[in-house]
């Protein structure tokens, strides 16, 4: 034999050696250690029974045990370990059972170490449920117990599901998830428990229709409770249509936008504010409920301005506007909750090529106003939202408006670019809107008030010599200049970032859709434009209004919201004398955190500083 052949030889014996060491010390040698402490563990539960006779069952059938922890803390037998490490075995699941059967006592062992345990049943029997573990009812339905299917023990096979005890009760007149419990235990006592679900809701889409069974689905008159909050603003149910899916319409203006179009609200600029600017702002979890609808656009006559009939829509859109005939539906004789101080659009076209909107309508039908399409008036977003919803809260009035999605407030010491569009944060002693996230992280938001000294709001104005009034920052006497130079004395700034803000200049009319240039600043403040959400406010009448950052160069046109909540912009009504507030626009720094608030106008986040 060649030394070689030796070598190899060698190596294979070493090699079979090292394996047959590994197996035993893996398998062999922790297997024989809780064999071991298997049998002393049998061996210490016999004798506690013998010693403790009057613990055995005295019934047929009854089981009485004793775990490990018992027998150790009365000297029955010294601690069981683990293999290979210092844990003591499982104390309370370990157990020796004694159970009488056929007048004799019979000893079952269950002992656990780590990943060994005896093969002993120590399961409780399987319970399978009739139906879904979950099982959801509308509010009012009728619950029937569906029961168990089967139940499967390992020592005593198929057992009577009449022998489960079932527990808990369902209130469906009350919304609330409730718990059925189902419990049972096999021959040697081991206990199975499952539990169901039953969920009551309340569908959106019944409390519209039970609200407006009389009203032909809509609700109608001014005093209404149909608030429905809706990506943290404020909104007003309409309508419940025929599939149950649900019409709602924004309290409040958000912007003030042209209605400029070719005949048809699809491609308007209402349309698309509405569609590729307002839509992608909502949060997602909030798109998903919304359904894309036609939305009616037809032609209508001074003349037929009573209408309750649609004979146009447009088609499919995710975001709309109402129209006349829903304005019409929601008039009781006296009033509407749909009635504004302020000029907003509707969707319905006049003969003449102008469109309508409505103000407030103290003498029916004399509010609705034939207007040019390119005038700057109230956007009022509509949306569908989808049948099927579920009512989580509330009770439809203005404190405590309907909640269709669970709430999702920050946390304290979360970041405030984690927020939602719409919330509301208090800064400096005045309270902001959220209105944008940017990709940088900064936090766009818009004052919901105007700046103010001694309680007083400041005003401002155009001095410069120059006859168009174009927002300009550099320009001294220009309002760009003043808010830039002026205004941080009226407010702490020390949280806001600089940005690079665009200017639009438009040629003559400022149209959402129209042609523009635009010329870029970088400021610590500035002001919204029109096309801004949340830039439109029905003010106070003591409040002169405030300023807009969009331009003409168009002689003297300027842009301001005004106190009955309109645009104006006119070269004949826009004097150099005309005086307005500050509205502020700013960018909250990407590392500011939350100190506390929900978020809420009447709890606004707080931040640290």
């Amino acid at each position: 034999m060649n030394k070689k052949k030796i070598i190899r030889i060698v190596i294979a014996v070493v090699v079979l050696l090292l394996l047959l060491v590994i197996l035993y010390f893996a398998f062999y040698y922790p297997n024989k250690v809780f064999k071991d402490n298997e049998k002393k563990f049998i061996a210490a539960g016999e004798r506690y029974y013998q010693i403790n006779k009057n613990y055995l069952p005295s019934q047929e059938g009854r089981v009485l045990s004793v775990n490990l922890g018992t027998l150790i803390k009365e000297d029955y037998l010294d601690d069981l370990y683990i293999p290979y490490s210092k844990k003591v075995c499982d104390l309370n699941e370990s157990t020796v059972k004694a159970v009488k059967k056929d007048g004799e006592f019979q000893f079952y062992t269950y002992l656990k170490c780590g990943s060994y345990e005896s093969s002993t049943d120590h399961e409780g029997p399987v319970i399978t449920l009739s139906g879904d573990t979950t099982i959801k009812l509308n509010k009012g339905d009728k619950y029937n117990e569906p029961g168990v299917k089967s139940v499967i023990d390992d020592t005593d096979g198929n057992i009577d599901v009449s022998k489960v005890t079932i527990k808990g009760e369902v209130n469906t007149d009350v919304v609330g998830t409730y718990e059925v419990t189902y419990t049972i235990s096999d021959s040697l006592n081991n206990k199975s428990e499952v539990k169901r679900k039953v969920v009551v809701e309340e569908s959106f889409s019944n409390v519209v229709k039970e609200a407006t069974k009389d009203t032909n689905g809509y609700y109608r008159g001014e005093n209404v409770n149909n608030y429905v909050m809706f990506n943290n603003m404020l909104f007003r149910i309409v309508k419940v249509n025929s599939d149950g899916s649900v019409v709602i319409v924004s309290n409040d203006a958000l912007a003030n936008v042209d209605y400029t179009n070719n005949g048809r609200f699809v491609d308007s600029s209402l349309d698309k504010w509405l569609n590729d600017y307002f839509y992608n702002l909502l949060e997602p979890r909030y798109q998903k409920l919304i359904k894309s609808s036609n939305w009616c656009d037809d032609v209508i006559s001074s003349d037929n301005i009573s209408t309750k009939e649609c004979t146009r829509k447009t088609s499919k859109r995710k975001v709309g506007i109402l129209s006349i005939q829903d304005y019409n539906l929601s008039y009781d004789g006296v009033s509407s909750y749909l009635d504004k101080t302020n000029l907003s659009w509707y969707s319905n076209l006049a003969s003449d090529d102008t469109a309508w909107a409505i103000t407030n309508v103290s003498i029916y039908p004399g509010s609705l106003v034939a207007s040019d399409k390119t005038n700057l008036l109230n956007v009022v977003p509509a949306v569908t939202l989808k049948e099927g919803i579920t009512l989580l809260e509330g009770d439809g009035t203005y404190t405590n408006p309907y909640m269709v999605l669970e709430s999702n407030k920050g946390r304290r010491s979360s970041s405030l670019n984690e927020r939602e569009i719409g919330e509301y944060v208090t800064y400096s002693g005045y309270t902001f809107r959220i209105s944008n996230i940017l990709e940088d992280g900064t936090t766009e938001v818009i004052m919901n008030s105007v700046l103010k000294s001694d309680n007083q709001q400041v005003n401002i104005s155009y001095t410069n010599k120059q006859k168009a009034k174009v927002y300009n920052p550099n320009q001294e006497g220009n309002i760009g200049y003043k808010i830039k130079n002026n205004m941080t004395r009226y407010i702490d700034t020390k949280l806001f970032v600089s940005k690079k803000i665009s200017v639009p200049i438009y040629e003559g009319r400022i149209t959402y859709q129209g042609k523009h240039d635009t010329k870029k600043y970088k400021l610590l403040i500035s002001i919204p434009s029109t096309f801004d959400i949340f830039s439109a406010r029905v003010l106070d009448s003591n409040d002169s209004g405030y300023w807009l950052i969009d331009s003409s160069r168009s002689a003297n046109t300027k842009a301001a919201v005004r106190s009955s909540g309109t645009l104006t912009y006119s070269e004949t009504s826009a004097s150099d004398s005309l005086t307005a507030g500050v509205k502020v626009k700013a960018y909250f720094d990407k590392d500011v955190i939350i100190e506390g608030g929900s978020g809420t106008i009447s709890e606004p986040y707080t931040l640290i500083d």
